[in-house]
C-alpha cells in the first residue's frame, strides 16, 4: 500500500539549492490505465548514471492510498513491453529532499512537454502519519485527490497545463 500526499509548487518556491539533494532521472511510460488499473513502466538513471527498470501496477486508489506493486526488470523486458500510443510520456528529474528526520519530500520538475510543471510528494507510512505531519510552507495547493500522473499521460497537454494554471482541481 501507497500513502502519498501530492502538492503543486510554485516555480518560485523551488528550492535554490537542489544540486545539493540526491536525483535521479525519470522516464515514465504508461501501459494502460482505466478507472481502477494503472500498468507503467520507468527507467531510472541515478545521479551516479547508473540505470534500473521497474514495472509497476497500481490499483485501488482511495483518497491518498492505492495498492502498488512493483518489480525491478531487466532492460531486455523493459524494452519488450511496447508503448501505449494512447498516453504520453512523462520525464522529470526526482530531487529527494530530507524532512523532519523520517520522510523524503520527493520534488519532481518535469521536463519535455509537461515542462514547467514541479509537484512535491511525501510518502507515509500509515495514514494516522499522514494526518499528523505538518506540510513545508513553501508547497502549494494539494492534489492529492484530483491529480495522477497517469492522468497527465491521457490527457492533452496543454489541457492539463491550463488547469493547473487556472486552479480547477
Amino acid at each position: 500500500m501507497e500513502i502519498e500526499r501530492k502538492f503543486l509548487i510554485d516555480n518560485d518556491k523551488i528550492p535554490q539549492n537542489l544540486k545539493n539533494y540526491r536525483n535521479k532521472h525519470i522516464v515514465q511510460d504508461y501501459l494502460y490505465v482505466d478507472g481502477i488499473t494503472v500498468i507503467r513502466k520507468r527507467c531510472i538513471t541515478t545521479d551516479t548514471a547508473d540505470k534500473k527498470f521497474i514495472y509497476t501496477i497500481k490499483t485501488n486508489k482511495v483518497g491518498c492510498s492505492v495498492n502498488e506493486i512493483e518489480s525491478q526488470i531487466n532492460e531486455e523486458q523493459y524494452n519488450k513491453l511496447k508503448l501505449n500510443s494512447n498516453y504520453h510520456t512523462l520525464e522529470k528529474t526526482r530531487y529527494l529532499i530530507p524532512y523532519m528526520d523520517k520522510f523524503t519530500i520527493e520534488l519532481d520538475v518535469f521536463e519535455g512537454i509537461y515542462d514547467g510543471i514541479v509537484f512535491a510528494e511525501i510518502e507515509f507510512e500509515n495514514e494516522q502519519q499522514m494526518l499528523e505531519t505538518s506540510i513545508p510552507s513553501w508547497f502549494g495547493r494539494e492534489l492529492s485527490t484530483s491529480v495522477t500522473n497517469s492522468m497527465m499521460a491521457t490527457m492533452d497537454v496543454e489541457q492539463i497545463k491550463e488547469l493547473i494554471k487556472k486552479d480547477e482541481f
